[in-house]
C-alpha cells in the first residue's frame, strides 16, 4: 500500500493540523493579541455566550483579550482595518451549549466602528466615533457617548442605558428599562417591561413600553409615546406630540405643531399648544393651558380646565369640552370673538346646586329639559365654543 499523498491532500493535511492546533490553543489560554489599524475601522465580535466590554485609546492599535476560553473554538482574524472575534461553544449541538466563563475586552481607537454579538452577557462600549451595533440575549448593555454614527441594541434580558449619541438610535430591550441620553438623530425606544428615558432629540422619537413611565425631554420632529402601564411626560415639541397610556397621567409642555392624548386611567396636563389640542381620559381631569386651539376634551369622569390665548388662525378658538361629572372651566382672551354654547345637565336632586358663571354677557336659561343652557356671541361671535357637564359648575371666564 503506497504511503505518498498527492500535493493537494498534503496541503489540505498540513491546513487541518494548522487549524486544529489553533484551536487546542484557543480552548485551553487565555488570548491576547495586538494589530495595527488605521482609525474608521471595524471591530466584529460574535460569540455563542460571555459579556463584551470595548474600550477606546488613543492608539492605532486594537487590542483583543479573551479571557477563559476553555470550552470554545476561538478566532482572532485581521482583514484590513477589520478585525473579527468569532468563539463558538465546543458543546453546541444536540445538548446546546456547555456552560462557560468566557469573556471578551477589546481596545480600539478612538474612530472606530463596532458590531458585537453575544449569546448571553453583558455588553459595554465606551466613547467612539463611529457606528455602534450590539445585541446580547442576555445581559445588560451600556454604551458611552458616541460622534459620527448611529447605535442599535438589542436584549432579550437585561436593561439599555445609552448616554448621548450624534446620530440616530433604535434600542430594544424584552425585560428591562432604556435610557438614553440627548440625540441629534431619530429614537426608536421599545421595552415589553421596564420604564423609558430620553434626553432631548432633534429627530423623531418613539416610544413604547408595556410595563412602565416614561420621561422624555424636548423633541424637534414627530413624538409618539405609548405605554400600557405608567405616567408619560414630555418636554416641548416642534412637530406633533401624540401619547397614549392605559394606566398612567400625562403631563406634556405641549407642541408647536398638535398634541394628542390620551389615557384611560390618570390626568392630562398640556401647557401650551401653538395648534390643535385633542384630550381624552376615561377616569381624570383634564387642563390645558395657552392654546390657541381647536381644543377638543374629553374625560367620563372629572374636570376641565381649558384656556385660550388670541391667534388668527382659521380655526383658532374652537372648543369642544365634555365631562360626564366635574367642573368645566374656559378661560377666554376678553377681545376674542366667539360663539359660546354651554349645556349644564342638572338631576332632579341636583337643581338649584349648580350654575353657569360666566364673565361675558350671556342668555342663560333653563330648557324643556330642566337642564341650564348658556349662549350667545361675544365681540360679535366667532369660533364655536362648545361646553357640557353634568350635575356640576361652567365656569367661562375672561383673561387679558
Amino acid at each position: 500500500m503506497s504511503h505518498l499523498l498527492s500535493p493537494k491532500l498534503k496541503l489540505s493535511a498540513i491546513a487541518l493540523v494548522f487549524t486544529l492546533s489553533s484551536i487546542v490553543q484557543a480552548a485551553s489560554d487565555d488570548i491576547e493579541q495586538e494589530f495595527d489599524v488605521s482609525p474608521g475601522g471595524t471591530l466584529i465580535v460574535d460569540s455563542d455566550a460571555g459579556a463584551i466590554k470595548v474600550e477606546s485609546w488613543d492608539r492605532d492599535q486594537v487590542l483583543v483579550r479573551v479571557m477563559k476560553t476553555d470550552g470554545f473554538e476561538v478566532e482572532v482574524v485581521q482583514v484590513g482595518d477589520t478585525i473579527s472575534v468569532t468563539a463558538e461553544s465546543e458543546g453546541r449541538g444536540l445538548f446546546g451549549s456547555r456552560r462557560s466563563n468566557i469573556s471578551f475586552r477589546v481596545s480600539v481607537p478612538k474612530r472606530y466602528n463596532v458590531e458585537l454579538d453575544t449569546g448571553g452577557g453583558a455588553i459595554d462600549v465606551a466613547d467612539l466615533s463611529g457606528n455602534v451595533t450590539v445585541d446580547t440575549s442576555g445581559g445588560s448593555i451600556q454604551i458611552g457617548k458616541i460622534s459620527g454614527g448611529d447605535v442599535k441594541a438589542d436584549t432579550s434580558g437585561g436593561s439599555i442605558d445609552i448616554q448621548d449619541v450624534d446620530g440616530d438610535v433604535e434600542a430594544d430591550t424584552s425585560g428591562g428599562r432604556i435610557t438614553i441620553g440627548n440625540v441629534t438623530g431619530d429614537v426608536i425606544a421599545d421595552t415589553s417591561g421596564g420604564g423609558i428615558a430620553i434626553g432631548n432629540v432633534q429627530g423623531d422619537m418613539y416610544a413604547n413600553t408595556s410595563g412602565g413611565n416614561i420621561d422624555v425631554g424636548q423633541g424637534s420632529g414627530r413624538v409618539e409615546l405609548d405605554t400600557s402601564g405608567g405616567t408619560i411626560r414630555a418636554g416641548w415639541a416642534l412637530g406633533p406630540i401624540i401619547v397614549d397610556t392605559s394606566g398612567g397621567n400625562i403631563v406634556l409642555q405641549g407642541s408647536e405643531t398638535s398634541v394628542k392624548a390620551d389615557t384611560s386611567g390618570g390626568n392630562i396636563t398640556v401647557e401650551k399648544s401653538n395648534g390643535p389640542v385633542d384630550a381624552d381620559t376615561s377616569g381624570g381631569s383634564i387642563t390645558i393651558r395657552k392654546s390657541v386651539g381647536p381644543i377638543r376634551a374629553d374625560t367620563a369622569g372629572g374636570r376641565i380646565d381649558a384656556e385660550l390665548v388670541l391667534s388668527d388662525g382659521p380655526r383658532a378658538g374652537e372648543v369642544e369640552l365634555e365631562t360626564a361629572g366635574g367642573d368645566v372651566t374656559v378661560r377666554i382672551p376678553s377681545s376674542m370673538p366667539a360663539s359660546i354654547y354651554a349645556d349644564l345637565e342638572v338631576s332632579r336632586r341636583g337643581r338649584g346646586d349648580y350654575r353657569i358663571y360666566t364673565d361675558f354677557p350671556l342668555t342663560i336659561q333653563e330648557d324643556d329639559r330642566g337642564n341650564i343652557v348658556g349662549q350667545g356671541d361675544i365681540n360679535g361671535g366667532g369660533g364655536r365654543i362648545y361646553l357640557e357637564t353634568t350635575n356640576s359648575d361652567i365656569n367661562i371666564l375672561s383673561v387679558k
